[in-house]
């Protein structure tokens, strides 16, 4: 049988390793747009086989007409050179940026992520793509913080590599490239690229808070401390 002070000890050590074992959430995905924000892109610039409709477009908007929780609801409007709309013209899309979906189904590649994410954090659906590298842009004459990301889709016939350039402190796309590289021997590979002209999202700052794991490991800290502290006036009374 254990002694009273052991049997202390001993819960002393099952609660801290219980408080220790806690889950720690690295990533908090929230929106960083509201409505009435919107991003305009121009310069399409498609080169090679099957990109020549790609070279006709005059721009494309996206519009931000409502936010509520984690979900961000566009709209998105476009028109060729000739004046005529662009297929899609007036789509309707609520993305979810904890969730990585777009209209209840997964999707990573899109016109808006969470805000404030970091090199190395994950953008959801789970399971799929990181932030490759956070570094600093100047866009429409804006030095503003960006965060990139590179996806690789291989095929038996090609190999295509997407690269998405997002706002930092608004999640907003800024930037979009594309190269595909056929398989087969003799086919010409194909590039498409645009960018963004006109926006209002560069008033938006960044959020600076602490991390949510440092808030968790301060709270960790703050229940072992009290934990140590009521075992040692409870072995102080019964010494008495």
């Amino acid at each position: 049988m254990f002694a009273p002070k052991s049997k202390i000890a001993s819960s002393l050590i099952i609660v801290f390793l219980a408080v220790a074992t806690v889950p720690v959430l690295a990533v908090d995905y929230n929106p960083g747009v509201s409505k009435g924000h919107y991003a305009k892109y121009g310069n399409f610039v498609g080169i090679g086989p099957g990109v020549e409709v790609f070279n006709d477009y005059d721009w494309q908007r996206v519009d931000v007409v409502d936010v509520s929780g984690k979900e961000v609801t566009l709209i998105s409007t476009g028109q060729f050179k000739n004046g005529v709309a662009t297929p899609g013209n007036g789509t309707v899309e609520v993305w979810n940026v904890e969730a990585g979906t777009r209209n209840g189904t997964l999707s990573v590649q899109g016109s808006i992520i969470a805000a404030n994410l970091n090199e190395g954090d994950a953008i959801p659906p789970p399971n799929t793509y990181a932030i490759n590298k956070t570094e600093t842009r100047t866009y429409l004459g804006v030095s503003r913080s960006v965060n990139m990301l590179n996806v690789t889709i291989s095929t038996p016939d090609y190999e295509t590599t997407l690269t998405f350039i997002y706002d930092k402190a608004s999640g907003m796309l800024l930037e979009s490239s594309s190269r595909t590289t056929p398989t087969i021997a003799e086919s010409t590979p194909s590039e498409y690229s645009y960018g963004v002209v006109e926006t209002n999202i560069f008033g938006i700052s960044p959020t600076i808070g602490v991390p949510v794991e440092y808030i968790l490991i301060a709270v960790i800290v703050f229940l072992v401390i009290i934990i140590f502290v009521v075992v040692a006036l409870l072995l102080r009374k019964r010494a008495k």
